[in-house]
């Protein structure tokens, strides 16, 4: 359990630091980076969790088994997020690596678009590990945990992830403002290398693997023997008439059995022994991983055909493109034109409003069951709306700090109310014979709504005022949640088959 903590832990230090501390960071007056240049890198810290998925199947096939099946993983996408962090230690002036498009020509504009630059760059890459890290830790927690720890388990972890990102906004955030960046980025890759001294130390159940390889061999032995059994009993058998003496094989044919190397095609027409259920569900494994994998996208995309879920879909593509908008908007705001400093920001934003917003988590969960996820859903995106459009109304409202804190605090509170609601939600229009993979889809749909508003943020800060969207974030997001009425939690265990 320690070890798990520690790991989830490591996971929230660094987004915390990226999102919270280096943004801030980078938004000082004094490091001369606009609200366009600032948009895509908090885009590209999120972009790579909007596709983890991916990263299951391929755990699941690869692995050194003799360091465990999850250990390796999580050992090297630890490693590599620490060394691509720590390294930019090494680098002097890190503003300078976020360049524009307009300092390229052709398809590099586009690239500028989406990635503006080494340190962008950097960035995506470390947090590609980093989700990299959460999905195998995530695989570790489900093969280790027994079901009466799992509920416990999921507190903790979730409390320990949050941990982190307040460990890496408020905590190295004030190390940044006290001795500079380069102290803040030394700090977090000691904290990552002493985490990962965890997953280094421990042990995962080796005895499940010696198991395995066992089974492999004594399966091995089984069919090995049943081979030179059957040949054995064909040497003996005396060919019929019709054969002449070349290995019991037709006139003129020649016999590939007798020579060292037997083709694939001679050994699929050759008969196999008879054996037994579980020799056969082995070797057929190749071919039903295959039509499980053409079951799974074929049930997905059926899944997604009911209006229940289609609606779901919708909103979560769109949810949350206002709160990245505004993270962006805000910040460059703030310590621009509200004379914020980056140490008051990090300090309201990494600490207090990270620690609302686990609060929120945990109160949301219970207002969910009570109220229904779509009452709570509806709720919290209409007050968050009426929220952003008062600010932005009343006038010179976030030049005062008090204001701005409320505004922030009440923010956090409020999307962490909606996103668990929103779980909630997804889980009950999830089919059942796939739900891990629609959950997840959703999942990644959030994320990559969140990544779409950390884009926009830059497009629109050069023609609009914050006040301006934060007036226009704050209707789209009541406008968008309206289909949630519209949505009947029961339809798809109601349509489609258990």
């Amino acid at each position: 359990m320690l070890t798990l903590c520690g790991l989830y832990l490591a996971q929230g230090v660094p987004w915390g630091f990226v999102t919270i501390t280096f943004a801030s960071w980078l938004a000082e007056p004094a490091q001369g980076i606009t609200a366009k240049q600032l948009g895509p890198i908090l885009a590209v810290a999120t972009l790579p969790w909007s596709f983890k998925f991916l990263w299951g199947p391929l755990m699941d096939r690869f692995t050194i088994r003799s360091w465990g099946r999850r250990r390796p993983w999580i050992i090297f996408a630890q490693s590599m997020a620490i060394m691509i962090l720590g390294g930019m230690m090494l680098i002097d002036d890190l503003p300078n690596l976020i360049w524009t498009q307009e300092e390229a020509s052709g398809n590099w504009k586009v690239i500028f678009s989406l990635i503006p630059g080494p340190l962008a760059a950097l960035i995506l890459l470390a947090n590609i590990f980093i989700s990299l890290q959460d999905v195998a830790v995530d695989a570790l927690a489900v093969d280790l945990l027994a079901e009466n720890e799992r509920g416990r388990a999921n507190g903790l972890m979730y409390a320990s992830n949050y941990l982190g990102t307040a460990i890496g906004g408020a905590g190295l955030g004030y190390i940044v403002s006290q001795y500079g960046i380069q102290a803040g980025l030394a700090g977090q890759a000691l904290l990552l290398a002493g985490i990962m001294l965890l997953p280094i130390c421990f042990r995962e159940r080796p005895s499940e693997y010696v198991q395995t390889d066992e089974a492999e061999e004594n399966l091995q032995g089984f069919l090995a023997n049943n081979l030179k059994r059957d040949s054995q009993h064909k040497a003996n058998k005396k060919p019929p008439p019709e054969q002449t003496a070349t290995g019991g094989l037709p006139a003129g044919s020649l016999d590939l059995a007798a020579s060292p190397y037997l083709p694939p095609a001679s050994m699929a027409d050759t008969a196999l022994p008879a054996t037994t259920p579980e020799v056969l569900e082995t070797s057929s494994g190749t071919k039903a991983s295959s039509n499980v994998s053409k079951s799974v996208f074929a049930n997905l995309f059926r899944a997604f055909s009911l209006r229940a879920t289609l609606l779901g879909a919708i909103i979560a593509l769109g949810v949350k493109i206002g709160s990245g908008a505004i993270t962006v908007v805000l910040l460059d705001y703030l310590m621009k034109e509200g004379d914020w400093t980056q140490a008051q920001y990090t300090r309201v934003t990494g600490g207090w409003a990270i620690m609302l917003g686990l609060g929120g988590s945990i109160v949301g969960g219970f207002l969910a069951d009570i109220f229904g996820p779509k009452r709570l859903i509806l709720a919290a995106s209409l007050t968050l709306g009426t929220l952003w459009v008062s600010m932005g109304s009343i006038p010179g409202a976030l030049n005062n700090q008090n204001v701005a804190t409320v505004l922030l605090l009440g923010q956090e509170l409020l999307l962490a109310l909606l996103s668990v609601s929103l779980f909630a939600l997804f889980m009950s229009i999830s089919w059942p014979r796939i739900a891990a993979t629609q959950f997840t889809t959703y999942m990644a749909f959030l994320n990559l709504s969140t990544t779409i508003g950390s884009y926009s943020a830059g497009y629109l800060s050069n023609d609009y005022t914050a006040t301006d969207i934060l007036i226009f974030a704050g209707a789209i997001q009541v406008l968008i949640v309206l289909p949630v009425l519209l949505i009947d939690p029961q339809q798809t265990r109601r349509v489609l088959p258990a």
